[in-house]
């Protein structure tokens, strides 16, 4: 649920408002990833762990549309069916032929469990006198790109899109020092005939689960301005993207008075962090970088490719559940009782 909820999340804030559509449309992205400094990491993970090793290799994703529902597949078997119109998503899993429901009231039930606990942890921390020691400042950019690419037959046109976290202590030990966690994301748009479909079905999705961007986000009404701005930036985005290169990192600096024993202070973004604070930049960062196809201060950088589209009738029994499925009890969330 967390993975939908963040990808959701995002497909809706870069989505406009669009009319509606009677096509059927299919889509193969395939994701993978190509550096940064986390890569190399999740790569010796994956000779311990399985999970780890299937995170380290590509995979194709099909996602079908017809309608109120939605399917996504991935190349492992694990699939989602989205219901708008019964409310409720179905998980499958092809290799022990199972699967369980849950309804958007269930969802709603763990958003709203998550921003209790995330309300509980804000306050244990202004118990301690936490509370002010972090200031959020979130910014979000959208810009035109010069470039033009030619995908699965289309002209398509550049969009980059920034968004910086940033981050300043207030605490009066780490005082002036500052830092950022930040996505740039380099993305390829092209007009694909069925495309207006997919976004005329997130439009609902958002509007069924009341994803709005500050209640989305744990009720932050430090990120929530950032979001509308986002919004209206991306009213003016045409096309689907066909290719997006996306790179995720942390920046900072030490900043006035800025000391060794900084990333052990209380300060709630050096301990999230590690220690970011107080820790000046290695001079060869960008060689390093440069060394492992990475953007230059990256934490993971991915890249996904749509590679076929079809507006081709599907079949209403691909939005089903499987005969000779078995169905089990959804998997409980971390954290929960």
């Amino acid at each position: 649920m967390k993975r939908t909820t963040a990808i959701g999340l995002v497909i809706i804030l870069i989505f406009s408002m669009t009319g509606a559509c009677l096509a059927d449309f299919q889509y193969v992205e395939n994701t993978k990833i190509t550096g940064g400094a986390m890569a190399g990491t999740v790569k010796m993970l994956g000779v311990f762990s399985k999970d780890a090793r299937k995170a380290s290799h590509p995979r194709n994703t099909t996602i079908s549309v017809k309608g109120g529902k939605m399917r996504r597949e991935e190349d492992d078997g694990q699939t989602e069916i989205w219901d708008l119109d019964g409310r409720k998503i179905i998980r499958l899993d092809a290799q022990k032929k199972t699967y369980y429901t849950m309804t958007f009231d269930e969802m709603r039930a763990q958003i709203e469990d998550a921003r209790k606990r995330a309300a509980e942890q804000q306050s244990k921390h202004k118990g301690k006198g936490q509370d002010s020691q972090l200031k959020m400042t979130p910014k979000i950019k959208i810009t035109q790109g010069p470039g033009t690419k030619k995908l699965l037959g289309h002209t398509a046109t550049e969009v980059k899109l920034r968004i910086d976290m940033e981050m300043e202590s207030t605490d009066p030990k780490t005082k002036g020092q500052s830092g950022a966690m930040w996505t740039s994301s380099d993305q390829w748009h092209a007009p694909v005939a069925g495309y207006d479909e997919i976004k005329r079905f997130y439009v609902r999705l958002a509007k069924e689960l009341e994803w709005l961007p500050g209640a989305a986000l744990a009720g932050n009404m430090q990120i929530a301005p950032a979001m509308v701005e986002m919004q209206k930036s991306s009213a003016k985005l045409n096309g689907m993207p066909l290719l997006t290169n996306t790179s995720v990192g942390l920046s900072g600096n030490g900043g006035p008075g800025a000391n060794s024993q900084a990333g052990e202070s209380s300060n709630p973004l050096t301990k999230g962090i590690g220690g970011l604070f107080g820790k000046k930049k290695k001079k060869d960062d960008a060689q390093q970088s440069a060394d492992d196809g990475s953007t230059s201060g990256s934490l993971m950088d991915m890249t996904v490719e749509v590679t076929s589209t079809s507006t081709t009738k599907l079949d209403a029994g691909l939005f089903g559940i499987p005969s000779g499925y078995k169905q089990v009890d959804q998997p409980k969330e971390k954290g929960r009782k």
